[in-house]
C-alpha cells in the first residue's frame, strides 16, 4: 500500500483539530488506507482531509459484510495510483466522478535533469532557459536548501512567514483568490512535524541568506506531490519559479523519486515540466442494497458532477476573481 502522508497519524490529528474536532475519526473494514468523519448534515462519511490533500488511494474489500446502510465519500482519488476495484459480486458499489485534471513528470527512466529538458523543451526553449539560469546565477548568490528530516523550529517559522508573504503578493498580482492563506495556521502546525517525519520536502532557493522561492511537497513512498509553492515577485522577470522546479527535479532524481506530481489546478509551469496527465476523482462508496445509501450516493454523484460541469465552463475562474475583488472591497 502507498505510504500516503495524508493518512499519517500526524496529519489526521492536526486536520481533525482544525476542521472536525467534534467528530470521531472512524475506519471501515471494507476500506483500507483511509479514515473518515461523519458529515455534519447528511448521512454519509467523508475522508479525513476532505479536499485538503494532494491525493488519496485506498483498497476496497467487497467481501466485507458489515457495511450495511453506509455511504462514504473520498475526495481527490488519484486515478493513476488507485487499484482497480471489482465489485461485481458485492453489495458494495463505487461511483467515480471526475473532478480535476492532474499532471506529473515520470522520472522512472530519467538519469539527469538534461533528460527532462530534452524531452519537455524545444531546442529554442532549452537555449532560452539555460540562458536565464546563467543570468540568475550571475546576478544573484543562488543556493538551494532542502529540509527533509530536520529543520530548526525558529528558522521554520520565519520561512513560513516569508512564504506566506510571497503567496499573498503573488495572488494580489494576479488578482485572484487564494484558498491556502485562510487556513495558514493549519499548514504552519502541520508541515513542521511532517518535515521531521520525512513526509514533507521543504525546498528553498536562497539569494545569499534570503529565501526567494520555496515549495512544500508531500512524499508518498517514491512519489513527491507539490502542494504549496511561491516566490518573491521582485524576482519575477528572472523566472525564479522555474529555477525552483528545476532544482526540485534535480533533488528528486538524486533521491530516487519516480514521480513528481504537480497536482490539480492549471498553471503554465505544470504544462512545461510535466509529461503525463491523470484524473482527480471523487469516489462514492455505498451499500447498493440500502435505499438510503443509494439515494445519498446518487445525490453526491449529481452534486459533484454538476460542480465539474461548471468547472468545464470556467465558472470557477470567474467566481475566484469576483471573490478576490469582493474581499479587497471589504478590506479583508
Amino acid at each position: 500500500m502507498i505510504n500516503n502522508p495524508f493518512t499519517s497519524q500526524t496529519y489526521v490529528s492536526i486536520w481533525t483539530k482544525y476542521f472536525s474536532a467534534e467528530n470521531k475519526v472512524k475506519s471501515f473494514d471494507a476500506i483500507k488506507g483511509v479514515r473518515f468523519v461523519k458529515d455534519k448534515r447528511f448521512p454519509f462519511y467523508v475522508n479525513v482531509g476532505k479536499n485538503k490533500t494532494n491525493g488519496m488511494t485506498y483498497h476496497l474489500d467487497g467481501a466485507v459484510t458489515n457495511f450495511k446502510n453506509k455511504t462514504l465519500l473520498i475526495h481527490d482519488v488519484l486515478d493513476y495510483l488507485q487499484p482497480e476495484v471489482n465489485t461485481k459480486d458485492s453489495r458494495i458499489k463505487v461511483k467515480k466522478i471526475p473532478q480535476y485534471k492532474g499532471l506529473y513528470t515520470d522520472l522512472s527512466n530519467i538519469n539527469s535533469i538534461e533528460d527532462i529538458l530534452q524531452s519537455n523543451f524545444s531546442s529554442k526553449s532549452r537555449s532560452r532557459f539555460r540562458g536565464r539560469i546563467r543570468q540568475i546565477e550571475s546576478n544573484f548568490d543562488i543556493s538551494q536548501k532542502v529540509y527533509f528530516g530536520e529543520i530548526d523550529k525558529d528558522d521554520y517559522l520565519k520561512k513560513m512567514d516569508t512564504l506566506k508573504e510571497f503567496i499573498v503578493s503573488r495572488f494580489e498580482q494576479r488578482n485572484v483568490h487564494n484558498n491556502v492563506i485562510p487556513i495558514w495556521d493549519f499548514f504552519v502546525e502541520l508541515v513542521y512535524p511532517l518535515v521531521l517525519d520525512k513526509k514533507v520536502v521543504f525546498n528553498v532557493i536562497n539569494d545569499g541568506d534570503i529565501p526567494i522561492a520555496m515549495s512544500i511537497n508531500f512524499l508518498y513512498s517514491d512519489m513527491l506531490a507539490i502542494a504549496i509553492r511561491s516566490f518573491d515577485i521582485a524576482h519575477f522577470k528572472y523566472n525564479i519559479g522555474n529555477l525552483e522546479i528545476y532544482k526540485l527535479i534535480e533533488w528528486c532524481i538524486e533521491n530516487n523519486i519516480k514521480i513528481l506530481d504537480f497536482s490539480k489546478g492549471k498553471a503554465d509551469y505544470k504544462d512545461r515540466w510535466s509529461n503525463q496527465s491523470y484524473g482527480f476523482d471523487c469516489h462514492v462508496i455505498y451499500d447498493s442494497k440500502s435505499i438510503t445509501s443509494t439515494i445519498t450516493a446518487n445525490m453526491l454523484s449529481f452534486f459533484y458532477g454538476t460542480k465539474q460541469y461548471l468547472r468545464d465552463k470556467n465558472i470557477n475562474l470567474w467566481y475566484t476573481k469576483v471573490k478576490f475583488k469582493f474581499k479587497k472591497l471589504l478590506g479583508k
